[in-house]
């Protein structure tokens, strides 16, 4: 017997990183762990680790993701 389903979902995580202190990480770092492809990596990860184990695949699609520079306004 068998048990089959699927759960689709859509997360939206809005970054909002305020710079300040010599100890930030510089911005292409800041990016590079999340919008250029680590942080899917790692909510795949927790979900296969923590919910999924050995009895499905999980798929994990960016479908958009941007992170810029802002000047505060004075």
């Amino acid at each position: 017997m068998r048990y089959k389903g699927r759960y689709v979902a859509q997360i939206v995580i809005d970054f909002d990183i305020l710079k300040k202190g010599t100890r930030m990480l510089p911005f292409e770092e800041i990016k590079k762990k999340t919008i250029d492809g680590e942080l899917t990596d790692a909510i795949k990860d927790v979900v296969v680790g923590e919910i999924i184990d050995d009895c499905g695949t999980v798929t994990v699609t960016q479908q958009y993701a941007d992170m810029y520079e802002v000047k505060d306004e004075a």
